[in-house]
Protein backbone atom coordinates (compact mmCIF):
# COMPACT_ATOMS: atom_id res chain seq x y z
CA UNK A 1 0.00 0.00 0.00
CA UNK A 2 2.61 1.98 0.50
CA UNK A 3 4.46 2.17 -2.98
CA UNK A 4 1.27 2.20 -3.94
CA UNK A 5 0.31 5.51 -2.15
CA UNK A 6 4.01 6.87 -2.82
CA UNK A 7 3.50 6.80 -6.51
CA UNK A 8 0.23 7.81 -6.34
CA UNK A 9 -1.07 11.07 -8.08
CA UNK A 10 -2.45 12.33 -4.71
CA UNK A 11 0.77 12.19 -3.34
CA UNK A 12 2.08 14.25 -6.39
CA UNK A 13 -0.31 16.77 -5.41
CA UNK A 14 0.72 16.28 -1.84
CA UNK A 15 4.50 17.20 -2.59
CA UNK A 16 3.19 20.76 -3.95
CA UNK A 17 1.90 21.67 -1.03
CA UNK A 18 4.99 22.33 1.17
CA UNK A 19 4.36 18.88 3.18
CA UNK A 20 6.25 16.18 4.87
CA UNK A 21 5.46 14.02 2.55
CA UNK A 22 7.61 10.99 3.92
CA UNK A 23 5.71 11.69 7.08
CA UNK A 24 2.34 12.79 5.35
CA UNK A 25 2.20 9.21 3.29
CA UNK A 26 3.39 6.92 6.42
CA UNK A 27 0.09 8.18 8.29
CA UNK A 28 -1.88 8.45 5.17
CA UNK A 29 -2.11 4.69 4.42
CA UNK A 30 -2.50 3.98 8.16
CA UNK A 31 -6.20 3.03 9.49
CA UNK A 32 -7.99 5.52 11.74
CA UNK A 33 -8.44 4.93 15.29
CA UNK A 34 -11.77 4.63 16.64
CA UNK A 35 -13.34 8.03 17.85
CA UNK A 36 -16.23 8.73 19.14
CA UNK A 37 -18.39 11.59 20.78
CA UNK A 38 -20.47 11.08 24.12
CA UNK A 39 -23.73 12.75 24.08
CA UNK A 40 -23.46 15.10 26.71
CA UNK A 41 -27.09 15.27 27.09
CA UNK A 42 -27.91 12.18 28.42
CA UNK A 43 -28.37 11.83 32.60
CA UNK A 44 -26.36 8.57 32.48
CA UNK A 45 -23.43 10.29 30.47
CA UNK A 46 -21.03 9.09 33.73
CA UNK A 47 -21.72 5.07 32.90
CA UNK A 48 -21.12 5.77 29.63
CA UNK A 49 -17.90 7.74 30.16
CA UNK A 50 -17.01 4.70 32.77
CA UNK A 51 -17.57 2.13 30.06
CA UNK A 52 -15.42 3.70 27.57
CA UNK A 53 -13.04 3.72 30.26
CA UNK A 54 -13.40 0.21 31.07
CA UNK A 55 -12.22 -0.05 27.26
CA UNK A 56 -9.03 1.79 27.48
CA UNK A 57 -10.45 4.87 25.89
CA UNK A 58 -9.37 8.66 26.59
CA UNK A 59 -10.96 11.44 26.23
CA UNK A 60 -9.40 13.62 23.08
CA UNK A 61 -7.42 16.23 24.40
CA UNK A 62 -8.34 19.65 22.20
CA UNK A 63 -12.52 18.18 22.61
CA UNK A 64 -14.00 20.32 25.50
CA UNK A 65 -15.16 18.65 28.79
CA UNK A 66 -14.41 15.19 27.70
CA UNK A 67 -17.12 14.99 25.00
CA UNK A 68 -14.84 13.01 22.05
CA UNK A 69 -13.29 10.18 22.77
CA UNK A 70 -9.99 7.98 21.34
CA UNK A 71 -10.22 4.40 21.96
CA UNK A 72 -7.20 1.99 21.56
CA UNK A 73 -8.27 -0.05 18.74
CA UNK A 74 -8.66 0.70 15.13
CA UNK A 75 -11.65 1.98 13.80
CA UNK A 76 -14.30 -0.64 13.88
CA UNK A 77 -12.01 -3.26 15.15
CA UNK A 78 -13.18 -3.50 18.55
CA UNK A 79 -10.78 -6.49 20.20
CA UNK A 80 -13.11 -8.17 22.66
CA UNK A 81 -17.01 -9.34 21.85
CA UNK A 82 -17.84 -7.05 25.03
CA UNK A 83 -16.13 -4.15 23.51
CA UNK A 84 -17.63 -4.70 20.49
CA UNK A 85 -21.12 -5.49 21.71
CA UNK A 86 -20.92 -2.54 24.32
CA UNK A 87 -19.35 -0.35 21.25
CA UNK A 88 -22.65 -1.29 19.27
CA UNK A 89 -25.43 -0.88 21.96
CA UNK A 90 -23.91 2.53 23.27
CA UNK A 91 -23.94 3.94 19.61
CA UNK A 92 -27.39 2.57 18.82
CA UNK A 93 -29.38 3.71 22.05
CA UNK A 94 -27.86 7.36 21.01
CA UNK A 95 -25.15 7.30 24.19
CA UNK A 96 -22.31 7.84 21.80
CA UNK A 97 -21.97 8.45 18.10
CA UNK A 98 -19.15 7.22 16.20
CA UNK A 99 -17.64 10.34 14.01
CA UNK A 100 -13.76 10.65 12.68
CA UNK A 101 -12.49 12.94 14.86
CA UNK A 102 -11.17 15.56 12.22
CA UNK A 103 -14.94 16.15 11.15
CA UNK A 104 -15.71 17.77 14.45
CA UNK A 105 -13.64 20.69 13.86
CA UNK A 106 -16.01 22.88 11.70
CA UNK A 107 -19.29 22.69 14.77
CA UNK A 108 -16.13 23.39 17.41
CA UNK A 109 -14.96 26.14 15.36
CA UNK A 110 -18.28 27.69 14.89
CA UNK A 111 -18.77 28.29 18.64
CA UNK A 112 -22.56 28.34 18.58
CA UNK A 113 -23.41 30.32 21.83
CA UNK A 114 -26.75 31.96 21.54
CA UNK A 115 -27.86 31.42 17.81
CA UNK A 116 -31.70 30.65 17.13
CA UNK A 117 -31.46 28.88 13.55
CA UNK A 118 -28.58 27.19 12.35
CA UNK A 119 -28.65 25.90 8.93
CA UNK A 120 -26.66 22.58 8.04
CA UNK A 121 -26.37 22.80 4.27
CA UNK A 122 -25.04 19.20 3.48
CA UNK A 123 -26.17 17.61 6.32
CA UNK A 124 -26.51 13.44 5.88
CA UNK A 125 -25.35 10.91 7.72
CA UNK A 126 -25.88 13.69 10.68
CA UNK A 127 -22.86 13.58 12.52
CA UNK A 128 -22.32 17.43 12.48
CA UNK A 129 -26.32 18.01 13.06
CA UNK A 130 -26.17 16.07 15.90
CA UNK A 131 -23.12 18.02 17.45
CA UNK A 132 -24.64 21.14 16.38
CA UNK A 133 -27.90 20.04 18.10
CA UNK A 134 -25.97 19.39 21.32
CA UNK A 135 -24.71 22.69 21.44
CA UNK A 136 -27.97 24.96 20.74
CA UNK A 137 -29.48 26.91 23.65
CA UNK A 138 -33.27 25.74 24.60
CA UNK A 139 -34.28 27.77 22.08
CA UNK A 140 -32.28 26.92 19.22
CA UNK A 141 -32.86 25.01 16.20
CA UNK A 142 -30.86 23.22 13.52
CA UNK A 143 -32.09 23.09 9.83
CA UNK A 144 -30.54 19.90 8.92
CA UNK A 145 -30.48 19.74 4.93
CA UNK A 146 -30.22 16.74 2.10
CA UNK A 147 -31.88 16.48 -1.55
CA UNK A 148 -31.46 12.69 -1.66
CA UNK A 149 -34.22 10.99 0.14
CA UNK A 150 -31.81 7.38 1.26
CA UNK A 151 -29.35 9.75 2.60
CA UNK A 152 -32.06 12.06 4.58
CA UNK A 153 -32.99 8.79 5.58
CA UNK A 154 -29.52 8.82 7.59
CA UNK A 155 -30.36 12.35 9.26
CA UNK A 156 -33.94 10.93 10.08
CA UNK A 157 -32.35 7.83 12.16
CA UNK A 158 -29.74 9.51 13.94
CA UNK A 159 -32.36 12.48 15.22
CA UNK A 160 -34.21 9.45 16.99
CA UNK A 161 -31.52 7.93 18.06
CA UNK A 162 -30.22 10.37 20.08
CA UNK A 163 -33.51 11.49 20.81
CA UNK A 164 -33.32 15.28 19.62
CA UNK A 165 -36.05 17.67 19.68
CA UNK A 166 -34.36 20.89 18.52
CA UNK A 167 -33.43 18.96 14.87
CA UNK A 168 -35.31 19.71 11.33
CA UNK A 169 -34.71 17.49 8.47
CA UNK A 170 -35.00 19.67 4.85
CA UNK A 171 -35.07 17.66 1.39
CA UNK A 172 -33.52 20.44 -1.14
CA UNK A 173 -30.50 20.79 -3.46
CA UNK A 174 -28.17 22.75 -1.25
CA UNK A 175 -27.35 25.21 -3.99
CA UNK A 176 -31.00 26.22 -4.51
CA UNK A 177 -31.92 26.05 -0.73
CA UNK A 178 -35.40 27.94 0.49
CA UNK A 179 -35.38 30.88 2.25
CA UNK A 180 -36.58 30.98 5.71
CA UNK A 181 -38.62 34.12 7.02
CA UNK A 182 -36.20 37.42 7.75
CA UNK A 183 -33.77 38.01 9.15
CA UNK A 184 -31.96 35.32 7.71
CA UNK A 185 -30.30 32.35 9.36
CA UNK A 186 -27.85 32.92 12.19
CA UNK A 187 -25.25 30.25 11.66
CA UNK A 188 -24.39 28.36 8.70
CA UNK A 189 -22.51 25.37 8.18
CA UNK A 190 -21.22 24.30 4.63
CA UNK A 191 -19.76 20.88 4.84
CA UNK A 192 -19.47 20.53 0.91
CA UNK A 193 -19.16 17.51 -0.95
CA UNK A 194 -15.72 16.66 -2.20
CA UNK A 195 -13.19 14.97 -3.79
CA UNK A 196 -12.27 13.05 -0.50
CA UNK A 197 -8.74 13.36 -1.29
CA UNK A 198 -7.50 13.71 2.99
CA UNK A 199 -9.80 10.66 3.68
CA UNK A 200 -7.03 7.81 2.82
CA UNK A 201 -7.41 6.99 6.23
CA UNK A 202 -10.73 5.55 5.95
CA UNK A 203 -10.87 4.92 2.88
CA UNK A 204 -8.29 3.15 0.81
CA UNK A 205 -9.86 3.28 -2.84
CA UNK A 206 -9.02 6.93 -2.98
CA UNK A 207 -5.08 6.44 -3.77
CA UNK A 208 -6.61 4.50 -6.84
CA UNK A 209 -9.60 6.53 -8.10
CA UNK A 210 -8.56 10.26 -7.13
CA UNK A 211 -7.52 12.49 -10.16
CA UNK A 212 -6.96 16.11 -10.34
CA UNK A 213 -9.89 16.71 -12.33
CA UNK A 214 -11.88 15.65 -9.52
CA UNK A 215 -11.41 19.22 -8.01
CA UNK A 216 -11.88 21.38 -10.89
CA UNK A 217 -15.01 19.38 -11.58
CA UNK A 218 -16.29 20.06 -7.79
CA UNK A 219 -15.63 23.40 -7.69
CA UNK A 220 -18.61 25.01 -8.96
CA UNK A 221 -20.75 23.08 -7.02
CA UNK A 222 -19.42 23.80 -3.63
CA UNK A 223 -19.00 27.46 -4.62
CA UNK A 224 -22.56 27.29 -5.56
CA UNK A 225 -23.26 25.49 -2.00
CA UNK A 226 -21.23 28.01 -0.35
CA UNK A 227 -22.35 31.57 -1.94
CA UNK A 228 -26.16 30.40 -1.20
CA UNK A 229 -24.96 29.78 2.53
CA UNK A 230 -23.36 33.43 2.47
CA UNK A 231 -26.55 35.07 1.27
CA UNK A 232 -28.67 33.71 3.99
CA UNK A 233 -26.56 34.33 6.98
CA UNK A 234 -27.68 37.83 9.08
CA UNK A 235 -25.45 40.53 9.38
CA UNK A 236 -22.92 39.81 12.41
CA UNK A 237 -23.98 35.56 11.66
CA UNK A 238 -21.34 33.14 10.89
CA UNK A 239 -20.49 30.25 8.58
CA UNK A 240 -18.09 27.41 8.16
CA UNK A 241 -17.02 26.60 4.77
CA UNK A 242 -15.29 22.59 5.46
CA UNK A 243 -14.16 19.83 3.01
CA UNK A 244 -12.08 16.39 4.04
CA UNK A 245 -9.93 17.08 0.63
CA UNK A 246 -6.05 18.36 0.45
CA UNK A 247 -6.47 20.25 -2.54
CA UNK A 248 -6.68 23.73 -2.81
CA UNK A 249 -9.08 24.23 -5.67
CA UNK A 250 -11.26 22.42 -3.47
CA UNK A 251 -10.86 24.55 -0.44
CA UNK A 252 -8.72 27.86 -0.68
CA UNK A 253 -9.30 29.01 -4.38
CA UNK A 254 -13.44 28.62 -3.49
CA UNK A 255 -12.72 30.44 -0.72
CA UNK A 256 -11.36 32.94 -2.55
CA UNK A 257 -13.86 32.96 -4.81
CA UNK A 258 -16.77 33.76 -2.38
CA UNK A 259 -14.82 36.57 -1.12
CA UNK A 260 -15.01 38.04 -4.91
CA UNK A 261 -18.71 37.14 -4.65
CA UNK A 262 -19.61 37.88 -1.68
CA UNK A 263 -17.71 41.11 -0.40
CA UNK A 264 -20.17 41.37 2.46
CA UNK A 265 -18.27 38.04 3.73
CA UNK A 266 -15.15 38.36 5.20
CA UNK A 267 -12.87 35.90 6.78
CA UNK A 268 -12.38 35.01 10.71
CA UNK A 269 -9.60 34.11 12.44
CA UNK A 270 -9.87 30.78 14.31
CA UNK A 271 -9.05 30.62 17.60
CA UNK A 272 -6.66 28.58 19.21
CA UNK A 273 -7.89 28.08 22.48
CA UNK A 274 -11.20 26.60 21.26
CA UNK A 275 -8.78 23.79 20.39
CA UNK A 276 -6.42 23.33 22.84
CA UNK A 277 -3.27 21.20 21.97
CA UNK A 278 -4.85 20.78 17.56
CA UNK A 279 -1.95 21.04 15.34
CA UNK A 280 -3.30 23.43 12.43
CA UNK A 281 -1.51 24.39 9.52
CA UNK A 282 -2.47 28.54 8.07
CA UNK A 283 -4.15 28.50 5.15
CA UNK A 284 -2.23 28.70 1.44
CA UNK A 285 -2.26 32.21 -0.23
CA UNK A 286 -0.79 30.21 -2.95
CA UNK A 287 -0.36 26.75 -4.93
CA UNK A 288 0.40 25.40 -7.94
CA UNK A 289 -1.91 23.66 -10.84
CA UNK A 290 -1.35 20.03 -11.64
CA UNK A 291 -2.14 18.42 -14.94
CA UNK A 292 -3.89 14.78 -15.14
CA UNK A 293 -0.49 13.36 -15.24
CA UNK A 294 0.30 15.10 -12.03
CA UNK A 295 2.64 17.20 -12.96
CA UNK A 296 2.91 21.44 -12.25
CA UNK A 297 1.59 23.27 -14.95
CA UNK A 298 3.12 26.56 -16.33
CA UNK A 299 0.94 29.44 -16.04
CA UNK A 300 1.68 32.77 -18.25
CA UNK A 301 -0.14 35.36 -19.86
CA UNK A 302 -3.26 32.66 -21.11
CA UNK A 303 -4.64 30.18 -19.24
CA UNK A 304 -3.22 26.77 -20.14
CA UNK A 305 -5.92 24.13 -21.91
CA UNK A 306 -6.55 21.82 -18.69
CA UNK A 307 -9.72 20.18 -18.83
CA UNK A 308 -12.27 21.77 -16.19
CA UNK A 309 -9.57 24.47 -15.73
CA UNK A 310 -11.32 27.67 -14.69
CA UNK A 311 -9.43 31.19 -13.81
CA UNK A 312 -10.98 30.91 -10.58
CA UNK A 313 -8.99 27.82 -9.67
CA UNK A 314 -5.63 30.28 -9.96
CA UNK A 315 -4.11 31.43 -6.76
CA UNK A 316 -4.73 35.42 -6.22
CA UNK A 317 -0.95 36.07 -7.42
CA UNK A 318 -1.76 34.48 -10.53
CA UNK A 319 -6.02 35.81 -11.20
CA UNK A 320 -4.84 38.79 -11.19
CA UNK A 321 -2.46 38.26 -14.04
CA UNK A 322 -5.19 36.78 -16.24
CA UNK A 323 -8.33 38.61 -14.90
CA UNK A 324 -8.65 41.88 -15.87
CA UNK A 325 -11.84 42.70 -13.81
CA UNK A 326 -9.95 42.42 -10.07
CA UNK A 327 -7.33 44.54 -9.17
CA UNK A 328 -3.81 43.55 -7.32
CA UNK A 329 -4.86 45.41 -3.87
CA UNK A 330 -7.87 43.11 -4.08
CA UNK A 331 -6.20 40.05 -4.71
CA UNK A 332 -3.03 40.45 -2.22
CA UNK A 333 -5.39 41.33 0.36
CA UNK A 334 -7.27 37.93 -0.12
CA UNK A 335 -4.45 35.90 -0.29
CA UNK A 336 -3.20 37.39 3.05
CA UNK A 337 -6.88 36.35 4.39
CA UNK A 338 -6.62 33.01 3.02
CA UNK A 339 -3.87 32.92 5.99
CA UNK A 340 -6.97 32.59 8.75
CA UNK A 341 -8.33 29.19 7.10
CA UNK A 342 -6.56 26.06 8.77
CA UNK A 343 -5.69 23.03 7.56
CA UNK A 344 -5.24 19.19 9.32
CA UNK A 345 -2.95 16.52 8.04
CA UNK A 346 -3.00 13.20 8.92
CA UNK A 347 0.20 13.08 10.98
CA UNK A 348 -0.39 15.70 13.52
CA UNK A 349 -3.04 14.68 15.47
CA UNK A 350 -3.86 11.11 14.08
CA UNK A 351 -6.48 11.78 12.46
CA UNK A 352 -7.68 12.24 8.81
CA UNK A 353 -6.95 15.57 6.53
CA UNK A 354 -9.56 18.61 6.51
CA UNK A 355 -10.16 21.91 5.59
CA UNK A 356 -11.87 24.52 7.50
CA UNK A 357 -12.29 28.27 7.30
CA UNK A 358 -14.67 30.50 9.15
CA UNK A 359 -16.35 33.38 7.62
CA UNK A 360 -19.05 36.21 9.00
CA UNK A 361 -21.38 38.75 7.27
CA UNK A 362 -19.62 42.01 8.32
CA UNK A 363 -22.55 43.84 10.43
CA UNK A 364 -21.72 47.48 9.24
CA UNK A 365 -22.14 45.58 5.15
CA UNK A 366 -25.91 45.59 5.68
CA UNK A 367 -27.04 48.04 7.03
CA UNK A 368 -30.65 46.71 6.48
CA UNK A 369 -30.16 44.58 9.37
CA UNK A 370 -30.90 41.16 7.15
CA UNK A 371 -29.42 38.59 4.83
CA UNK A 372 -28.60 39.45 1.57
CA UNK A 373 -30.74 37.17 -0.10
CA UNK A 374 -33.87 39.39 0.87
CA UNK A 375 -32.76 42.79 -0.77
CA UNK A 376 -34.09 42.83 -3.90
CA UNK A 377 -31.20 43.40 -6.97
CA UNK A 378 -33.45 45.71 -8.46
CA UNK A 379 -35.59 48.95 -6.78
CA UNK A 380 -38.76 48.17 -6.41
CA UNK A 381 -41.07 50.84 -6.47
CA UNK A 382 -42.66 51.72 -3.13
CA UNK A 383 -44.08 55.65 -4.11
CA UNK A 384 -46.24 53.79 -6.63
CA UNK A 385 -48.68 52.44 -4.48
CA UNK A 386 -47.26 48.94 -4.64
CA UNK A 387 -48.42 46.48 -1.92
CA UNK A 388 -46.58 42.88 -1.73
CA UNK A 389 -48.63 40.14 -2.76
CA UNK A 390 -49.68 37.24 -0.48
CA UNK A 391 -49.16 33.86 -2.31
CA UNK A 392 -50.86 31.16 -1.20
CA UNK A 393 -49.18 27.72 -0.90
CA UNK A 394 -51.09 23.97 -0.32
CA UNK A 395 -50.24 22.03 2.46
CA UNK A 396 -51.48 19.39 4.00
CA UNK A 397 -51.12 15.49 2.87
CA UNK A 398 -50.39 12.19 4.98
CA UNK A 399 -46.93 12.93 5.75
CA UNK A 400 -46.70 17.10 6.31
CA UNK A 401 -45.44 18.45 9.31
CA UNK A 402 -48.55 20.43 10.77
CA UNK A 403 -49.17 21.67 14.19
CA UNK A 404 -50.94 19.70 16.40
CA UNK A 405 -54.86 19.45 17.93
CA UNK A 406 -55.10 21.39 20.56
CA UNK A 407 -57.53 18.43 22.18
CA UNK A 408 -54.53 15.87 21.39
CA UNK A 409 -52.32 17.82 22.89
CA UNK A 410 -54.13 18.39 26.06
CA UNK A 411 -54.98 14.24 26.42
CA UNK A 412 -51.01 13.43 26.46
CA UNK A 413 -50.71 16.76 28.61
CA UNK A 414 -52.92 15.51 30.90
CA UNK A 415 -51.85 11.72 30.84
CA UNK A 416 -48.17 12.37 31.10
CA UNK A 417 -48.53 15.47 33.38
CA UNK A 418 -46.40 17.08 30.93
CA UNK A 419 -44.55 20.83 31.77
CA UNK A 420 -43.85 21.84 27.92
CA UNK A 421 -42.95 25.78 28.49
CA UNK A 422 -40.95 26.74 25.46
CA UNK A 423 -42.06 24.00 23.59
CA UNK A 424 -44.16 23.53 20.70
CA UNK A 425 -46.59 20.44 19.43
CA UNK A 426 -46.58 18.74 15.68
CA UNK A 427 -48.56 16.42 14.23
CA UNK A 428 -47.02 13.80 11.28
CA UNK A 429 -49.13 10.60 10.38
CA UNK A 430 -49.89 9.35 14.39
CA UNK A 431 -47.51 10.70 15.86
CA UNK A 432 -47.05 13.67 18.12
CA UNK A 433 -43.67 15.86 17.72
CA UNK A 434 -41.80 18.04 19.74
CA UNK A 435 -39.79 20.85 18.95
CA UNK A 436 -38.68 24.55 20.82
CA UNK A 437 -41.34 27.03 20.37
CA UNK A 438 -38.75 29.42 18.08
CA UNK A 439 -39.73 26.74 15.57
CA UNK A 440 -43.10 27.97 15.13
CA UNK A 441 -42.05 31.51 16.14
CA UNK A 442 -39.43 31.82 13.47
CA UNK A 443 -39.67 29.45 10.83
CA UNK A 444 -43.56 28.51 10.42
CA UNK A 445 -45.72 31.40 11.44
CA UNK A 446 -44.10 34.43 9.75
CA UNK A 447 -44.72 35.15 6.21
CA UNK A 448 -41.39 34.31 3.99
CA UNK A 449 -40.61 37.22 0.98
CA UNK A 450 -40.09 35.81 -2.35
CA UNK A 451 -37.28 37.48 -4.68
CA UNK A 452 -40.08 39.63 -6.17
CA UNK A 453 -40.79 41.44 -2.75
CA UNK A 454 -44.29 39.19 -2.71
CA UNK A 455 -44.59 36.69 0.04
CA UNK A 456 -45.54 33.68 1.16
CA UNK A 457 -48.25 32.74 3.13
CA UNK A 458 -47.85 32.15 6.43
CA UNK A 459 -48.03 28.97 9.34
CA UNK A 460 -46.65 26.96 6.56
CA UNK A 461 -42.22 26.37 5.95
CA UNK A 462 -42.63 27.02 2.15
CA UNK A 463 -40.16 27.34 0.62
CA UNK A 464 -38.22 25.31 2.91
CA UNK A 465 -39.31 21.71 2.46
CA UNK A 466 -39.64 20.18 6.16
CA UNK A 467 -39.82 16.61 6.55
CA UNK A 468 -39.56 16.13 10.09
CA UNK A 469 -39.84 18.79 12.72
CA UNK A 470 -38.52 17.44 16.05
CA UNK A 471 -38.71 14.51 17.79
CA UNK A 472 -41.65 11.45 17.69
CA UNK A 473 -42.36 11.40 21.46
CA UNK A 474 -45.65 10.11 21.65
CA UNK A 475 -47.74 7.65 18.89
CA UNK A 476 -51.37 7.10 18.87
CA UNK A 477 -51.74 3.20 19.03
CA UNK A 478 -55.54 2.16 18.86
CA UNK A 479 -56.37 5.04 20.78
CA UNK A 480 -54.20 5.45 23.89
CA UNK A 481 -51.14 7.58 23.18
CA UNK A 482 -47.84 6.20 24.20
CA UNK A 483 -44.58 7.18 24.49
CA UNK A 484 -41.85 5.47 22.54
CA UNK A 485 -38.43 4.34 24.26
CA UNK A 486 -35.93 5.97 22.17
CA UNK A 487 -38.19 9.44 22.90
CA UNK A 488 -37.76 9.26 26.76
CA UNK A 489 -34.34 11.27 26.81
CA UNK A 490 -36.16 14.11 25.03
CA UNK A 491 -38.93 13.99 27.70
CA UNK A 492 -37.44 12.59 30.85
CA UNK A 493 -36.99 16.27 32.35
CA UNK A 494 -40.47 17.74 31.52
CA UNK A 495 -42.95 14.04 33.01
CA UNK A 496 -44.75 15.14 35.63
CA UNK A 497 -45.69 12.35 38.78
CA UNK A 498 -46.36 9.04 36.62
CA UNK A 499 -43.20 6.97 37.36
CA UNK A 500 -43.87 3.43 39.10
CA UNK A 501 -40.76 2.74 41.26
CA UNK A 502 -39.72 -0.42 40.83
CA UNK A 503 -36.99 -2.18 42.34
CA UNK A 504 -33.54 -4.02 40.75
CA UNK A 505 -35.40 -7.35 41.21
CA UNK A 506 -38.45 -6.21 39.51
CA UNK A 507 -36.07 -5.02 36.72
CA UNK A 508 -34.48 -8.23 36.61
CA UNK A 509 -37.46 -10.53 36.21
CA UNK A 510 -39.47 -8.03 33.13
CA UNK A 511 -35.95 -8.29 31.80
CA UNK A 512 -35.81 -12.71 31.80
CA UNK A 513 -40.27 -12.16 30.72
CA UNK A 514 -40.76 -13.34 34.09
CA UNK A 515 -44.88 -12.66 34.29
CA UNK A 516 -45.80 -10.01 36.72
CA UNK A 517 -49.62 -8.81 37.17
CA UNK A 518 -50.09 -5.54 37.11
CA UNK A 519 -52.04 -5.87 40.47
CA UNK A 520 -49.05 -6.88 42.22
CA UNK A 521 -46.41 -4.08 40.40
CA UNK A 522 -48.63 -0.73 40.49
CA UNK A 523 -49.77 1.28 42.97
CA UNK A 524 -53.28 0.91 44.48
CA UNK A 525 -54.83 3.90 42.78
CA UNK A 526 -53.98 2.69 39.01
CA UNK A 527 -53.56 -1.15 40.27
CA UNK A 528 -56.54 -1.78 37.21
CA UNK A 529 -55.02 0.66 34.50
CA UNK A 530 -54.08 -0.85 31.17
CA UNK A 531 -52.06 1.11 28.41
CA UNK A 532 -48.72 2.74 28.72
CA UNK A 533 -46.63 2.99 31.42
CA UNK A 534 -43.09 4.37 32.30
CA UNK A 535 -41.35 2.34 34.82
CA UNK A 536 -38.62 4.03 36.92
CA UNK A 537 -35.60 2.25 39.02
CA UNK A 538 -32.57 3.73 40.32
CA UNK A 539 -29.32 1.72 38.21
CA UNK A 540 -25.75 3.18 38.18
CA UNK A 541 -26.63 6.38 39.88
CA UNK A 542 -29.19 7.90 37.92
CA UNK A 543 -32.86 7.23 37.17
CA UNK A 544 -33.57 4.45 34.24
CA UNK A 545 -36.94 5.27 33.07
CA UNK A 546 -38.40 2.36 30.76
CA UNK A 547 -40.94 1.94 28.45
CA UNK A 548 -43.85 -0.69 29.46
CA UNK A 549 -47.28 -2.13 28.92
CA UNK A 550 -50.02 -3.21 31.51
CA UNK A 551 -52.41 -5.67 30.27
CA UNK A 552 -53.46 -8.93 32.50
CA UNK A 553 -49.31 -8.41 33.27
CA UNK A 554 -46.93 -6.15 32.87
CA UNK A 555 -44.66 -6.08 29.82
CA UNK A 556 -41.23 -4.28 28.68
CA UNK A 557 -41.63 -2.13 25.38
CA UNK A 558 -38.21 -1.68 24.41
CA UNK A 559 -35.71 -3.29 22.14
CA UNK A 560 -32.40 -5.76 22.51
CA UNK A 561 -30.61 -2.74 22.11
CA UNK A 562 -31.94 -1.09 25.23
CA UNK A 563 -32.37 -4.11 27.22
CA UNK A 564 -28.79 -4.87 27.02
CA UNK A 565 -27.73 -1.32 28.55
CA UNK A 566 -29.75 -2.19 31.71
CA UNK A 567 -28.19 -5.58 31.64
CA UNK A 568 -24.90 -3.95 31.53
CA UNK A 569 -25.55 -1.38 34.40
CA UNK A 570 -26.57 -4.52 36.48
CA UNK A 571 -24.01 -6.41 35.58
CA UNK A 572 -25.90 -8.85 33.91
CA UNK A 573 -24.85 -11.09 30.43
CA UNK A 574 -26.20 -9.34 27.40
CA UNK A 575 -29.01 -11.00 25.97
CA UNK A 576 -27.41 -13.11 22.87
CA UNK A 577 -25.37 -14.70 25.60
CA UNK A 578 -28.42 -15.78 27.46
CA UNK A 579 -30.00 -17.24 24.03
CA UNK A 580 -26.64 -19.32 23.51
CA UNK A 581 -26.59 -20.66 27.31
Amino acid sequence: MKTLAKDSLLTKLVKTLDIDVEKWVSSAVSVLPETLRVTTSRSDIEWTKQELRIMGGKPIPWMPNESAWQMPFLRGKPPTDYATRMMTILHDSGRITRQEAASMLPVEILAIDDETVVLDMCAAPGSKTTQIAEKLPPHGFVIANEPVSSRANMLISNRARLALHNVLINQQDGRYIGRMPEPGFDAVVADVPCSGSATTRKNVKVWQKWRPLDGRSLFHLQLSIAERGARGIIPGGKMVYSTCSVDPIENEAVVAELLRKCPWMELVEIDSEILPSLIMHEGLSSWKIIDDDGEVVKIGNELPKLPGLKIAHLPPSLRQLLDEDVTSENEDEIAEQLKLTKRLYHMDNDTGGFYVALLRHKKDATPEGKARIYIPKRKLNRDSGWEPRVLEVRTGGRHAVMPADEVEITEVVNQYQLDTEGLFWWKRGRRLNLTPYSVYQRLYHPKCPNKDGNLWQHDTFHPLKIIHAGMPCFVNNKGSWRTRQEAIPAIENILGDVLVEIDHDTVIALLNDEAILKQDLLPEEIKDFSGPLILSSMIQGHKALISAWSGNWISLMIGTTEKDIIRAKLQLPFEHELEEE
